[in-house]
C-alpha cells in the first residue's frame, strides 16, 4: 500500500496549509514553513533513489491524482474565508462549536505579515498539489476525466494557458530558440520568469489559432478555443473570491497566483536551463536536466525523470524508469535546486561546471556551437 500512499504526501502540506490559514495569525506560516524545512530540507538531504517498486493496480494512483481536484477546492475555500470579512459558509462559527477556539478572532487579528504568510504557504500548495498534478494529467488527452481534472485545477492556480502550451508548444520547442519554456545560459530566473509566462500564453493562444483556422469566429475565438475556456474557468475561481473577499480578496490571491507561477516558471527554468537543441534535430534524454533524488521523486511524482517524460510525453509517471548513464544529472534534487535558483548568483556558479561537463559529455558537435554561439 505504500506504493501508492507515498504520492499523498502533499495532501499533508495541503492539509497543514489549511490549519494554519484557520489558527489565524501567525499560524499563516505553518504551510511555507514546512515546506521550506521539511519538504525542501529532506529533498536536500535525500539519498539516491532506487529502483522503483512494481505498481500493480495503477488505477489507485489515478484516484490519488483525481483526488487532488477536492483538495485544492477545499484549500481556496479556506483561503477566501480566510481573506473573507464575513464568515464565510459559516466555516468559523461550525470550527468554534466544535473545538475550544476563537477562530473568528484569531482571523480578524491578522496583520500584513500574517497576510504574506498566507499568500506563500497557499503558493506553495497550490504549486505541489494544483499546478504538478495538472501537469501529469494534461498529457491524457484523450481521457477526458483526466482533463476536466488538469483544466480545474489549472483554473484554481490561475495558469489556464499551461494546458495549451506546454502540450502542444513547449514539448515540440524543448531547448530550442523558439520554446519560451527553455532557459538560456546566463539568464536569471526572475528575467526567465517573465519571459516565460508572456511567451507561453502568446504560444498558447498561436496554437490555438491555428488549429482552429478556417472556423466561424464565435467558434474560433470563444466556443472551441482552449485557451479562451481556460481563462473563463479562471475568472470563474477569480469571481468566487471577488464575491467572497472583494477585490482586496482578489487582490491578495492573484498575489498568491503570481508566486505559484513564480515555483512552476522555476521549476521550468531548472528543467532544461542551458540546453540546446537544434530545430531540425529530434528530442533526445540528453535535452533535460533529471535528479536521482528520491524525495523529488515522490513528492514531484517523478517529474524529475524529465528527460524520459519528453520522449515518451504519454507515459504515465508510475512507468518512468531513470536512465542516469544517457541523461544529465542536477547536482541535487529538484526542490533544493528551486532554491538555488532564486539565488542567480549561486545557481550560476553551481551550474557552471555541470554545463562544461554537459558540452563535453552529452552536446553533439552542432550543439556546443549553438551554447556558445
Amino acid at each position: 500500500m505504500w506504493v501508492y500512499l507515498r504520492y499523498c504526501g502533499t495532501h499533508l502540506l495541503i492539509l497543514l496549509t489549511m490549519i494554519g490559514l484557520l489558527l489565524g495569525q501567525h499560524a499563516s506560516w505553518l504551510g511555507i514553513g514546512v515546506g521550506v524545512l521539511g519538504w525542501i530540507g529532506s529533498d536536500a538531504l535525500s539519498p539516491r533513489a532506487k529502483a522503483a517498486p512494481l505498481v500493480r493496480h495503477p488505477w489507485l494512483l489515478d484516484i490519488v491524482l483525481h483526488s487532488f481536484v477536492p483538495s485544492i477546492a477545499a484549500l481556496s475555500v479556506v483561503f477566501a474565508w480566510y481573506l473573507s470579512a464575513h464568515d464565510l459558509l459559516g466555516i468559523g462559527h461550525a470550527l468554534e462549536s466544535t473545538f475550544d477556539y476563537p477562530v473568528l478572532a484569531a482571523r480578524a487579528a491578522k496583520d500584513p505579515m500574517d497576510i504574506l504568510g498566507a499568500v506563500l504557504s497557499f503558493g506553495l500548495a497550490v504549486a505541489l498539489g494544483s499546478i504538478l498534478t495538472a501537469h501529469e494529467l494534461m498529457h491524457r488527452t484523450s481521457d477526458a476525466a483526466a482533463m476536466f481534472s488538469a483544466r480545474w485545477l489549472l483554473a484554481m492556480a490561475f495558469n489556464a494557458s499551461l494546458e495549451v502550451a506546454h502540450v502542444f508548444g513547449h514539448h515540440r520547442d524543448v531547448g530550442t530558440p523558439r520554446d519560451p519554456a527553455t532557459a538560456r545560459r546566463g539568464e536569471n530566473v526572475y528575467r526567465f520568469y517573465v519571459r516565460s509566462s508572456l511567451g507561453q500564453v502568446a504560444q498558447a493562444w498561436n496554437i490555438e489559432a491555428e488549429r482552429l483556422r478556417g472556423q466561424p469566429p464565435l467558434r474560433r475565438l470563444l466556443l472551441a478555443n482552449k485557451v479562451t475556456r481556460g481563462f473563463a474557468r479562471s475568472l470563474t475561481v477569480l469571481s468566487l473570491y471577488a464575491s467572497a473577499a472583494g477585490a482586496p480578496g482578489m487582490a491578495v490571491f492573484l498575489l498568491a497566483s503570481l508566486f505559484n507561477k513564480l515555483l512552476l516558471e522555476a521549476l521550468n527554468y531548472l528543467e532544461h536551463y542551458g540546453l540546446v537543441r537544434s530545430p531540425e534535430t529530434p528530442y533526445a534524454l540528453r535535452h533535460a536536466w533529471d535528479t536521482d533524488r528520491a524525495f523529488s521523486h515522490v513528492v514531484l511524482i517523478h517529474l524529475p525523470m524529465h528527460s524520459e517524460h519528453h520522449l515518451q510525453p504519454l507515459t504515465h509517471f508510475e512507468s518512468l524508469h531513470a536512465q542516469p548513464r544517457e541523461t544529465p544529472l542536477l547536482p541535487c534534487g529538484y526542490l533544493a535546486a528551486l532554491v538555488l535558483t532564486l539565488l542567480p548568483p549561486v545557481w550560476h556558479k553551481v551550474m557552471a561546471p555541470k554545463l562544461a561537463e554537459w558540452d563535453q559529455r552529452f552536446a553533439t558537435p552542432g550543439e556546443r556551437a549553438l551554447a556558445h554561439g
